[in-house]
C-alpha cells in the first residue's frame, strides 16, 4: 500500500477585500492601521489593530486646545514627547522650548513599528511604542473627501528581520528654539506580523473623520 504524503496546507486571503471589509466597519471618530509584510513581490503577513483602535491622551488634548473658546486667551493643554517630556501645546509664535507649535516648516506626521517580547497593551497615556524598531516618514498622505478619510502609508526595509506586534503615528512640531518635537498620537498592537530579513514593512493609518 502506498503511503500518502499529507498535504502542505496555504492560507489563501484576498488582502484587498479584507482591507474594504475593515473600511466597511469603522465610525466616525475611529483609525485602523494594516501592517504588511513583502519581500521581491511576495506577500508573508499582514496584520490589523488587535483589539480595536486606541487613539492616545496626545492627539485629545491637540483637538481640545484648536477647540478652545474663541479669544479666551487660555492655553492650559499638554502633551508628552517621545521622550516622556511634558511640552505645552501653542498655535502660535512666541514662548520657549518647554512649548510644541504646529507652525513650523517641521511640522508632519511619522509612522513607527515595533517588535516586543509579547504582544503589549497600548494605553490612552503611552507617549512611546514599547519595542521601537523603525519610525519614518510617511510616502503618501491621502485626503478623501468623498469617504471622509485621512489615508497615511509608508515603508520601511527591515534588514533583521523579525515580528510586527505594534504600531504608532507621530505629529511632529517644533519648540521656539526650532528644535524638533515629536508626539505620539495613535499606538495599536497587532495581529503578529512576520517579515523575512530583507522584507519591507508597510504601515498604513486611515482615519475616519
Amino acid at each position: 500500500m502506498t503511503k500518502l504524503e499529507p498535504l502542505n496546507m496555504y492560507e489563501i486571503r484576498d488582502i484587498n477585500r479584507e482591507i474594504g471589509e475593515r473600511l466597511t466597519q469603522l465610525q466616525p471618530i475611529k483609525e485602523l492601521v494594516m501592517v504588511k509584510s513583502f519581500k521581491k513581490g511576495k506577500c508573508y503577513g499582514i496584520g490589523y489593530n488587535r483589539d480595536g483602535d486606541l487613539i492616545l491622551r496626545n492627539f485629545q488634548r491637540l483637538l481640545a486646545i484648536c477647540t478652545k473658546i474663541f479669544g479666551d486667551g487660555t492655553n492650559s493643554a499638554s502633551v508628552i514627547n517621545l521622550a516622556g517630556a511634558t511640552k505645552a501645546i501653542r498655535v502660535y509664535s512666541g514662548g520657549s522650548d518647554t512649548y510644541f507649535y504646529l507652525t513650523t516648516s517641521q511640522a508632519g506626521s511619522r509612522l513607527a513599528f515595533g517588535n516586543p517580547v509579547s504582544t503589549p497593551t497600548p494605553a490612552r497615556t503611552d507617549y512611546e511604542l514599547a519595542s521601537l524598531v523603525a519610525r519614518f516618514s510617511p510616502s503618501s498622505v491621502v485626503s478623501d473627501e468623498t469617504n471622509w478619510r485621512v489615508t497615511v502609508t509608508g515603508s520601511y526595509v527591515w534588514v533583521a528581520g523579525g515580528t510586527v506586534r505594534e504600531t504608532g503615528m507621530s505629529l511632529v512640531g517644533n519648540d521656539s528654539t526650532a528644535a524638533a518635537v515629536e508626539i505620539l498620537i495613535y499606538h495599536d498592537a497587532v495581529t503578529d506580523v512576520v517579515v523575512p530579513a530583507g522584507g519591507t514593512v508597510s504601515v498604513t493609518y486611515v482615519t475616519q473623520l
